[in-house]
């Protein structure tokens, strides 16, 4: 008897609502029943799932080719039921070749009910059947291709009518937004108080509880909704919607769109709450009301060894030291360092540091990687018009691929530069002004700190700060004078050199970090 797998595919809503699942299922049916000596072993689905974009590669589709590279199926005696070529695959031509040849080189053949087209691992290579599936996949591309640029015009008609307030893309709407009006309903208030609580130095455990506390009632829609939990407040904190952003939709095809509801919170607030969110998942938030449970240096500061640091030993009045997290099991001998003479020489040194080595330069740094982008884009475009000619040259692709990458990359970084002015809008001098003692204070100094310093590396007898700008400080463990490896050149060179006590020997950033050395004395 033969094994039989069935794969059935639709990747929108309205195909559900269609009749798109009833027909694939008929087919199955109707060619089951035309051969009795066939059993079904298994049957995959992918609902909701794009083949032009890959989606069902991730789901039940990509389950199963595991499944059939694993050789889990009988070799010459399975067929996989599919209703036509477009359900395997809507990329290019040469993928779906590639699908189907992985497919069948299993001996697993494949059978498009619609057309009645058959191929094994014995016609795959033959030239009419090579042609057929590759003509087949073809127009399936070009469809599809068509399609994702006309659903993209659409969407952007759509968008256009909905900031207009002409249409509405969904009915369901954060629980601070009327969803008629598309406005802040009484709840937002809430919403406000939560980011206030957060910027101000509580942990998500502390805001829930303050929440309930103060019997705040939770605006979800949900009818099991019971109060405020740590993963509700997390979700408010994550949501674009708090500063008006419908989210993007990948089931339903559609880009993030902003300004769709009023914002709730600015985009500065939001952006802090970001940050403050993206340390606590390299550290625990401290629950405590002490102050100095905050560290000023959270997601900055790791040691030589990899592993993060973390102040501990902390008491009412006592700061603790700041210690390697593999220092306890005996997997790192970096010593400890106290933390608050730490602290201390930090901030009183770091604007020097930064007027010193030229400032933050964001703005030329913004700059040069935005006149990068645009001389890599400008590339990928000719490469990608060559592309559609020569789709088979494999050096090429490679090009495209690299250069996509560098493009990403350097997106990135410049979308980490735009959000980090956000986080503080107090220049740095204004950390002298902090009042440290309450935790809205530390927390505004650390969003200031994570603003222009990029890591502090914690050695044996050093201590590394590279700052935002590109300039890397050595200093060593007795919180000596140091100096930046771009001043070195005007130290050497300077016409008094008595009048500097100490200074880092640094010859290039990878030779300094392996050394270990601390200073040398100039007398």
């Amino acid at each position: 008897m033969r094994q039989v797998i069935t794969y059935l595919r639709f990747s929108s809503k309205p195909q559900e609502r269609g009749d798109s699942i009833r027909r694939q299922k008929g087919l199955f049916e109707r060619w089951l029943k035309d051969n009795p000596d066939a059993k079904v072993v298994d049957e995959f689905s992918d609902e909701g799932a794009s083949a032009y974009h890959g989606h069902h590669l991730k789901g039940d589709f990509g389950r199963m080719l595991q499944n059939i590279q694993d050789g889990k199926y009988l070799s010459g005696q399975t067929v996989l039921l599919v209703e036509s070529e477009t359900r395997l695959n809507r990329q290019k031509a040469r993928n779906t070749e590639n699908l189907v040849d992985l497919i069948t080189g299993k001996g697993v053949d494949v059978i498009c009910l619609e057309s009645g087209k058959i191929y094994t691992s014995t016609n795959i290579d033959d030239l009419d059947t090579s042609i057929q599936l590759k003509i087949a996949a073809h127009i399936a591309h070009q469809q599809s291709k068509e399609k994702s640029i006309k659903v993209s015009a659409a969407w952007e008609h759509r968008a256009q009518l909905a900031l207009e307030g002409k249409q509405q893309l969904t009915k369901n709407v954060p629980g601070w937004i009327d969803p008629d009006t598309r406005k802040l309903n009484e709840h937002s208030s809430t919403v406000v108080t939560i980011f206030d609580l957060l910027l101000s130095g509580e942990s998500l455990h502390n805001i829930a509880r303050y929440l309930q506390a103060n019997n705040i009632k939770s605006f979800s829609r949900r009818e099991k909704a019971n109060g405020f939990s740590v993963h509700s407040v997390r979700t408010i904190l994550r949501s674009e919607s708090t500063v008006g952003t419908l989210a993007a939709s990948k089931r339903n095809d559609r880009p993030a769109i902003p300004n769709y509801y009023e914002p709730a919170i600015d985009v500065a607030t939001f952006n802090k709450a970001q940050e403050i969110l993206s340390k606590n998942r390299v550290g625990r938030a401290p629950a405590s009301d002490n102050p100095i449970t905050i560290n000023l240096f959270k997601g900055i500061i790791r040691c030589q060894c990899g592993a993060s640091v973390h102040p501990t030993g902390v008491k009412a009045t006592y700061q603790g030291v700041y210690r390697c997290n593999n220092v306890p099991d005996g997997r790192c001998n970096v010593p400890t360092i106290k933390r608050k003479p730490f602290d201390k020489w930090m901030l009183d040194n770091i604007i020097g540091f930064l007027e010193r080595s030229d400032g933050n330069n964001t703005d030329k740094r913004k700059a040069e990687i935005e006149y990068q982008i645009s001389l890599v884009t400008s590339k990928l475009k000719k490469a990608a018009t060559l592309l559609l000619e020569l789709d088979d040259v494999t050096e090429l692709k490679e090009q495209v691929k690299e250069l996509n990458i560098q493009r990403i990359n350097m997106q990135s970084e410049l979308d980490d530069l735009n959000q980090r002015e956000t986080l503080s809008d107090k220049p740095l001098h204004h950390l002298s002004e902090i009042d440290l003692t309450t935790k809205a204070g530390r927390v505004e100094a650390q969003l200031i700190l994570s603003k222009f310093v990029q890591s502090i590396e914690l050695q044996r007898e050093m201590i590394i700060i590279t700052l935002r700008n590109g300039a890397v400080i050595g200093k060593s463990r007795d919180l000596s004078p140091a100096l930046s490896q771009d001043l070195m050149k005007q130290v050497v060179s300077s016409s008094s050199p008595r009048d500097i006590d100490m200074f880092s020997v640094i010859t290039s950033d990878e030779e300094f970090r392996k050394s270990g050395k601390p200073v040398t004395k100039r007398s």
